[in-house]
């Protein structure tokens, strides 16, 4: 018997002691949840799951959506604050037009450049398929942006840690942060990463689904140069190298040209998917079925000047379904026969 209550009250004592523990533990863990800022909480949620993902090799797609999802949830919610306040003043908002004009530009051009390779005239003369060849490229335009964006953002968070590093000796622990604002340095380091590591998901995402078409060509992608290398020397790299280092690379090897070339046919399926759209779009709105020009039964055509109409005709030969042709305005108001 008092054995057995002796064996009792060393398990009372120690369960006393791990209870009070794990009581101080749970305290000090709320407290630094509470003190730490949102955007933190969400940097410090997305490192704890990469470090689960590495440690117990989890391997789940909707892991990684999450875990990348707070890691954006906090860039954003850092990031639009400042920028908002760059709006609200003269000088930033001058910035940020200033900005966006230089890209509107660039994509009026890619969308006048579209209009013409499909028709072969001037998207002068096609004012509302221009408009909608503009609005199909605006997720491209859109996440080149947010990409610039990111890497801007990354090189001015090196600089801020940079200097945040120089100012420490001098007493200087945080930089443009609020005087509650804790561990500035860590954050900045966390921020650095998963800023990088959102930009390259960002991009493959966006290879994957064709949003990169239009910087890249329909018959080559400039990123994949590893089917350029030949045989010979691919055999003599491996030659140099032990039988289990070149499986890995061979592996690496074929996992890479998969992606890559994975990400060139979406990208020119998404190319091809612009082209039908814009086509269907000038055939069936810009384009008038009537005109004082005369034309072909089951064809229509768009004015270009007083002399000239471009004529579009509905066919099976071609991969957009249609053919553009430029035909002098046969009309009875200039004088020349209607009849074809």
């Amino acid at each position: 018997m008092e054995i057995a209550n002796e064996i009792r009250s060393v398990y009372g004592k120690i369960k006393k002691q791990v209870s009070r523990l794990f009581l101080k533990r749970r305290v000090g863990f709320l407290r630094f949840w509470m003190s730490i800022t949102f955007a933190q909480r969400c940097y410090f949620l997305a490192t704890s799951m990469l470090l689960l993902q590495i440690f117990l090799n989890i391997e789940s797609r909707l892991f990684e959506a999450i875990m990348f999802g707070f890691a954006l949830t906090g860039i954003v919610s850092e990031t639009w604050p400042r920028f908002m306040t760059l709006w609200n003043s003269l000088p930033g908002k001058a910035v940020i037009l200033f900005v966006y004009a230089i890209i509107a530009n660039f994509a009026l051009a890619s969308a006048s450049g579209l209009v013409n390779s499909i028709t072969g005239v001037s998207a002068n003369a096609l004012p509302y398929s221009h408009n909608f060849a503009l609005i199909l490229m605006v997720p491209s335009w859109f996440f080149v942006t947010t990409m610039l964006g990111l890497v801007g953002g990354m090189l001015l968070i090196i600089f801020y840690l940079f200097f945040l590093l120089l100012l420490k000796p001098f007493g200087v622990a945080r930089f443009w942060h609020p005087k509650h604002y804790r561990f500035a340095t860590s954050t900045t380091l966390a921020r650095l990463a998963w800023t990088l590591g959102v930009a390259l998901q960002l991009g493959v995402l966006a290879g994957q689904v064709g949003l990169l078409s239009e910087f890249s060509s329909e018959s080559a992608n400039p990123l994949i140069s590893i089917e350029n290398v030949t045989e010979n020397e691919l055999e003599n790299g491996e030659a140099q190298l032990t039988k289990e280092q070149a499986e890995d690379i061979s592996e690496l090897e074929k996992d890479l040209t998969s992606l890559l070339t994975n990400a060139k046919q979406k990208s020119v399926d998404y190319k091809k998917s612009q082209r039908r759209a814009l086509a269907y779009f000038i055939y069936e709105f810009e384009a008038d079925s009537l005109s004082r020009c005369a034309h072909p039964e089951g064809t229509r055509v768009i004015e270009l000047n007083d002399y000239e109409i471009l004529q579009i005709e509905k066919t099976d030969e071609v991969e957009e379904g249609f053919i553009y042709t430029v035909e002098p305005c046969r009309s009875a108001a200039i004088g020349i026969s209607v009849s074809p």
